[in-house]
């Protein structure tokens, strides 16, 4: 029973981080036990159980005494995650660009060219990630690729903003295509300044879009 029960929650608990990451909730909205066990007909423990998972990742957070609400970043958050995320990864594109096996990497944009333009957001929000880590990970440290991971959740959380950035997932590909290429070059100048304009592009955008995200209740 105990095993069921858990079982319950812990597929509520996806089916939240799945609509969080594709962004179907604002920053800053409400997210209730009593919403989310009418929405998902579950029980309101079994909600409360996944919502508080999703507050123990960092996808939610919930001040004393009231709901949990979808994690809110300032413009100086953006900032500071993007400042971190180009410590790990330009330290990662110059490993790579030194001769580093690019098959995984490879392997990471193959599965995002299956991702269609009709798909949901948080499939192509995933593939994206996929890359970046793939990247990371080519680096062959651990460090880097623990630091890159304590900032995952964070990364994923925004990704959900850029949604409006991009009218068709093939886009966001084609942009990793061009990363991918880079990387293969082995230039790493080159390498480097493309995917400062990735990055900044990203950041970009949603230093302009955060202020305007309205707090919608569900």
């Amino acid at each position: 029973m105990l095993n069921e029960a858990v079982t319950v929650a812990d597929a509520v608990r996806t089916r939240l981080e799945r609509s969080l990451l594709a962004g179907d909730y604002s920053a800053g909205a409400q997210v209730k036990d009593t919403h989310v066990a009418e929405k998902l007909g579950v029980a309101r423990p079994t909600a409360r159980v996944a919502v508080q998972g999703l507050i123990a990742d960092g996808f939610l957070e919930r001040e004393t005494g009231r709901s949990a609400r979808v994690r809110r970043f300032s413009v100086q958050d953006v900032a500071d995650i993007f400042r971190v995320r180009r410590l790990i990864e330009f330290e990662a594109v110059r490993s790579v660009c030194q001769g580093a096996d690019t098959r995984p990497i490879r392997e990471s944009l193959a599965r995002f060219s299956e991702v269609r333009d009709d798909q949901d957001w948080e499939t192509a929000a995933q593939a994206d990630m996929g890359f970046h880590a793939a990247v990371v990970a080519a680096a062959d440290s651990p460090r880097l690729s623990r630091l890159f991971q304590t900032i995952s959740t964070e990364i994923r959380l925004l990704m959900a903003l850029l949604r409006p950035r991009y009218h068709q997932v093939s886009t966001l590909h084609d942009e990793h295509t061009v990363l991918l290429n880079a990387l293969i070059a082995g230039i790493p100048e080159e390498a480097l300044q493309l995917w400062a304009v990735h990055l900044n592009d990203a950041e970009a955008f949603l230093s302009t879009r955060i202020p305007e995200e309205p707090s919608r209740e569900h």
